[in-house]
């Protein structure tokens, strides 16, 4: 990314926000806290730091300090930590990697297995959405479907708090296993990074609020109702039960799966359900309108009886002996030969969207839209409450993508602007420009994982600004703004990896002040190279920033002056000659 400054996280996101409260407010993002390693107990672990900005802190307040290697927390106490950094569960190897910010604590007795040490990660909520669709999205996933599910997993994690943490454990807003949505923080593909910009800040509305939002893998051919499976939701319009024919054009889903009576018992001596000590028969005593299971009776051989909801029976098991064990609700039960016996249909609780019948529409060739509307019936896509999502518009090579419908008049002025960035700085390859007008501060900053400061962005061919009331309050016209962002675009595409910060950002000052590009700059500061590429790769405020964008432009109107435009340009793939700069 260039652009002023560096990441951040922004100061006082609403994390925890009650269910669709503040939906408008959080301007259509915000930092989500998860809890790692939430299926399993932790007793000791490795901090890793991945780059040199990596830091711990001995309290959310201390002072920071650099970390330089591993740490290992095993013992009473806890730590705050920034940066990228390698997670290690000691006892399996199992490690979790992403940027963020973290919360390790350990507590309880320090002796081995008694000691509970617990991970809160704290990122970007747009960064959390394509860590979940790492894990959940099939791979070769159609590029709609995927963006249906980004959108749902987008509303779930921004509706509220989803994970109940245990008493003495730290509390997280959601969890990185299937009890909230599963999620694999690192690298992903370009497909997800694809998806998630083109959702950015996308959610499921119905009327003024964020709806409830679910997923599973496989409904069956017939989802379920959200509150079969939630009672506590009650009846929701768009989460009612309904065929779908796609899923089961793409696969029928049947399942068979069997546990020893031996296993099953100590399950649910473990869970607490009071079942008969020897189990002889089992039944579905209770059924949904989508013939899934709702109560499980079992009768033991003295002829007790217990009954046991369904949704506990199947997490039960999958948290005892892996969840593709029981793959649903909807299932046939018995014992026979010394097992529990299951014969099933469909993968997950079925409420919401189903991946495989999304893939299939998607294949069949309807759009994300058409995807949600069929899952969600009655609810609309937006960023903002008063918004209908992003709108694309094309002219040519241009892509302009807003939240407003793009007028012709608007369209011809950032085609002008185009036009004159190519003037300046002709480019030597074709370029086909995104230009995005982020409808809030916060999708700016998520979009861009820039500081909200920041007025404006260019990775690659994309450039993203912060919303026109923002670069009026800052003094800023968004035509001005554009021809320095497209004028990032063309230098940045020319630019090799010897080409040092202060003369591509130089240079672009150069250019957006092309009267004059032959001249000094009288009053820049005055500041060394060093200081000015160091400035400009950690700027702590927009005026930091400001100070090294004059340094560098005056130093590169110099060399521009005393070398001429075409050997400074000549210095973007060679590198500045040794004597110069």
């Amino acid at each position: 990314m260039w652009a002023l400054g560096v990441a951040m996280f922004c100061a006082g996101a609403g994390a925890g926000a009650g269910a669709g409260a503040g939906a408008a407010e959080d301007g259509g993002g915000r930092d989500v806290s998860v809890a790692l390693f939430s299926t399993r107990g932790l007793h000791a672990v490795t901090v890793v730091p991945l780059g040199a900005n990596a830091w711990v802190a001995r309290c959310a307040g201390c002072p920071r300090q650099p970390l330089r290697g591993p740490l290992e927390v095993a013992e009473a106490g806890e730590i705050f930590a920034g940066g990228t950094l390698r997670v290690v569960d000691k006892a399996s190897g199992d490690a979790r990697t992403a940027t963020g910010l973290w919360h390790v604590r350990a507590s309880g007795p320090s002796r081995e297995p008694d000691r509970v040490i617990d991970v809160v990660l704290t990122i970007p909520s747009e960064r959390y959405v394509a860590a979940v669709l790492n894990a959940e999205a099939a791979a070769g996933e159609p590029q709609e479907s995927l963006r249906a599910l980004t959108i749902v997993a987008r509303t779930y994690a921004l509706h509220g708090r989803h994970y109940a943490a245990q008493p003495n454990h730290l509390a997280a807003e959601l969890c990185d296993s299937t009890e909230c949505q599963a999620m694999l923080p690192g690298p992903v593909s370009q497909a997800i990074e694809d998806a998630t910009q083109a959702t950015a800040g996308e959610t499921v509305w119905f009327g003024g609020r964020r709806a409830e939002a679910y997923f599973s893998e496989s409904c069956g051919g017939l989802t379920e109702d959200a509150g079969a499976v939630w009672p506590s939701l009650g009846a929701l319009p768009y989460l009612r039960s309904h065929a779908d024919a796609y899923c089961v054009r793409r696969d029928k889903a049947e399942w068979h799966a069997e546990v020893p009576l031996a296993e099953m018992e100590a399950i649910a001596k473990a869970e607490g359900w009071g079942v008969p000590a020897r189990i002889e028969r089992a039944r579905v005593a209770e059924r949904s309108g989508s013939h899934r299971a709702l109560r499980v009776e079992f009768i033991g051989s003295d002829g007790a009886r217990a009954v046991v909801s369904a949704s506990a029976l199947r997490f039960g098991v999958g948290r005892a002996l892996g969840w593709n064990r029981v793959r649903s609700d909807a299932y046939e039960i018995g014992v026979r030969n010394g097992a529990l016996v299951f014969d099933g249909r469909g993968y997950g609780h079925g409420v919401g969207l189903c991946q495989e019948g999304a893939a299939e529409m998607a294949a069949e060739g309807k759009s994300a839209r058409e995807i949600l509307a069929f899952y969600f019936p009655g609810t609309a896509v937006r960023i903002l409450s008063g918004d209908e999502g992003w709108q694309e518009t094309r002219l040519g090579e241009l892509s302009v993508r807003d939240t407003r419908p793009v007028t012709a008049e608007r369209m011809a002025a950032v085609a002008r602007v185009w036009s004159e960035a190519q003037r300046r700085f002709p480019p030597r390859r074709a370029v086909a420009p995104e230009i995005v007008f982020a409808p809030s501060t916060e999708i700016f900053r998520q979009m861009t994982s820039q500081p909200g400061w920041e007025l404006a962005s260019t990775s690659g061919s994309r450039v993203v600004l912060q919303p026109e009331a923002v670069l009026r309050a800052q003094g800023r016209d968004a035509e001005g703004t554009l021809l320095h962002e497209l004028l990032h675009m063309l230098v940045e595409d020319e630019a090799g990896a010897k080409a040092p910060l202060w003369l591509r950002e130089g240079l672009v000052e150069a250019l957006v002040g092309e009267a004059g590009v032959g001249e000094t700059a009288a009053g820049a500061p005055a500041m060394s190279v060093g200081a000015i590429e160091s400035a400009l790769m950690r700027a702590g405020s927009r005026s930091e920033s400001e100070r090294a964008h004059l340094a560098a432009g005056a130093r590169v109107r110099v060399l521009i002056h005393r070398y001429g435009l075409s050997a400074v340009r000549g210095w973007l793939g060679s590198g500045v000659p040794a004597g110069v700069g």
